[in-house]
This record gives C-alpha cells, structure tokens and sequence, in this order.
C-alpha cells in the first residue's frame, strides 16, 4: 500500500486494510499522549484490538487497563470502550469489526497522509463537527456517562 493510502483520521494515522466480506480492519498508529474518540460503543459490530508495539491502554465499560504488544482485547456488542496512547512512543495496532461496514468511518472521515497538514486537518473544528453530526449513521454510539471519564 502506498503512503497516499495512509490516512490521518482523528489525530491517528490509519491503514485501511484489505478483508473478505465477514469483517473490516484497519491498522492504526497512534502517537504519544494521543487518545482515541470519547467513550462510545456498537450495538452490532464487535471490535478487536491487537497491539503490535507499545502500550495502549484501554477503557471497557468503565475499566481501565494497559495492553503491551501482544496483547488481544476483544469488545462485544454494547461494551462501552476507548483508548489512549499514555506513553512517548507510537503504539501500532490493529482494530476490527464483524460484521464489516465500520470501516469505512475511516475511509470517509480520513485525511490523506500526502495533503499538507494533514493531521491537523483531521482533528480540525470542521472535522470534528462533521464527526458529531454523523457517528450515529455509521452505528457508532457516545456514551458519556461519569464512569467512562478518561482520567
């Protein structure tokens, strides 16, 4: 895949990765002190993380927990979840759905890695506006009850 396939979406850079027709996936980096979308869940799609390199520390439902490289977390239907990237190292990883459709959040919401400014555009008022307004059509849900705080 060449760099103009990258994409900067939401202050990550984000590889949207070829699969069959059951499920979506993508590899993710996520830069140092960089968290991931509030706290939010799926009500059909479940989620996988499986960390390459790094740490990444993971909310589910309420919980907070570190995962190292290695590490495989996986997210039913209606788990409340998000992430952060505490540490001063990129943490690679990839995330996935079942079933596929998801996915193409990234695709639509990416800024491509060869514009300039790209990863500025993608954590811009304009973008995150157009996030807000949308997440619900991509069956993406906030939840931002007091327990899921990120501190």
């Amino acid at each position: 895949m060449s760099d103009s396939e990258l994409l900067w979406v939401l202050g990550h850079k984000v590889r949207p990765l070829v699969t069959d027709a059951s499920y979506g996936m993508i590899e993710v980096t996520t830069p140092p002190k960089v968290a991931g979308p509030p706290p939010h869940y799926h009500k059909r799609e479940s989620e996988f993380f499986f960390i390459i390199k790094g740490q990444l520390d993971v909310m589910s439902n309420g919980h907070w927990q570190p995962y190292a490289a290695g590490s495989f977390v996986e997210l039913p239907p209606h788990t409340t979840h998000t992430f952060i990237n505490h540490s001063g190292e990129d943490v690679v990883w990839i995330t996935g759905w079942r079933p596929k459709g998801f996915e193409r959040f990234f695709v639509d919401f990416g800024i491509p890695i060869s514009q300039p400014g790209a990863r500025e555009q993608s954590v811009s008022a304009a973008v995150l506006q157009r996030v807000v307004d949308n997440v619900e059509s991509y069956g993406m849900y906030i939840d931002a009850s007091p327990a899921d705080a990120t501190d």
